[in-house]
């Protein structure tokens, strides 16, 4: 994602009431976590300091829908992982998402269906 771009998507969230948050506390959790970025809820973004990736980027946005949606129950993140990561390959060409993330995004994809099923993942 560009710094243009990213610029203008927290300009419009944060507009809207919502928060994109970044630090060196907010690095470490996320370093943690294994994870780029988190939704913490409906009007609450973490990302790791400096521009987050695309697909990064809008899985988030598409987070903060599941919460506004009243989606996410808790018990049912993995299914919400699936359905924001699948949303991110349908849309891969409008949200400007390269070949190599929607790649990333194809093997989450997989590896979440595998979990769900009761399987272990690579």
């Amino acid at each position: 994602m560009n710094e243009t771009q990213f610029r203008r998507i927290k300009k419009a969230f944060e507009a809207n009431g919502g928060v994109i948050a970044s630090s060196s506390e907010i690095d470490r959790h996320l370093d943690k976590m294994k994870s780029e970025a988190a939704t913490f809820n409906e009007k609450t973004i973490l990302i790791k300091s400096g521009i987050p990736t695309a697909s990064a980027m809008f899985e988030e946005l598409i987070h903060t829908s599941q919460f506004r949606g009243g989606k996410v129950t808790g018990s049912n993140m993995i299914e919400m992982e699936i359905e924001a990561k699948r949303k991110l390959v349908r849309y891969q060409k409008l949200y400007g998402i390269p070949d190599h993330e929607n790649a990333v995004t194809l093997k989450h994809i997989r590896e979440l269906e595998q979990i769900l099923k009761g399987g272990a993942t690579e």
